[in-house]
């Protein structure tokens, strides 16, 4: 669903903003991650060599494997889920502001709008990175106690000053 399916009548959007590409370079490198922790099975094997005594050298280099695997297998699946969500928040995130809402749209958590007049403060944190590549985190706080955090944020500040000049 596009931006403009939740404006009501009489609403014009603003601004329009999502993730940046940032975002897509971390889950490169989640994904290269993984697969160097699945093809580390010869440089962990060698690593778990010892002498062992003499009553466990029948069974524990097929449980030192074992280990291995599950620890590659865990490691490897953990690390694409990583990427993937990632991914998938690059691509299905909208925001945007009208002259009375700001509006989001995410596929995993659903739509969310939030009253601009009811915002009590807007943070913008860019980090160090984030100041040089034009992305951040927005921390929204609502007169209800409600917070609502966004991150990695392409250009956050032309957001806070969207939000500042619809009020």
């Amino acid at each position: 669903m596009s931006l403009t399916g939740l404006v009501f009548e009489g609403e014009d959007i603003r601004y329009r903003t999502g993730k940046h590409w940032v975002v897509l370079a971390k889950a490169v490198i989640l994904f290269a991650l993984a697969v160097a922790v699945w093809s580390s099975e010869p440089a962990l094997l060698k690593l778990a060599q010892f002498k062992a005594p003499e009553e466990l050298e029948k069974f524990l280099p097929k449980i030192i494997a074992a280990a291995i695997w599950v620890f590659r297998y865990v490691f490897f699946l953990l690390l694409t889920l990583l990427a993937l969500v990632r991914l998938f928040s690059f691509f299905t995130l909208r925001i945007g502001v009208t002259d009375k809402r700001l509006l989001c749209d995410d596929a995993l958590f659903g739509t969310f709008s939030l009253d601009i007049g009811k915002i009590e403060s807007v943070k913008c944190e860019p980090g160090v990175f984030g100041g040089l590549l034009g992305y951040g985190k927005m921390v929204l706080t609502a007169s209800s106690s409600q917070r609502l955090v966004l991150t990695n944020i392409r250009r956050p500040h032309a957001l806070e000053q969207e939000l500042f000049a619809a009020k």
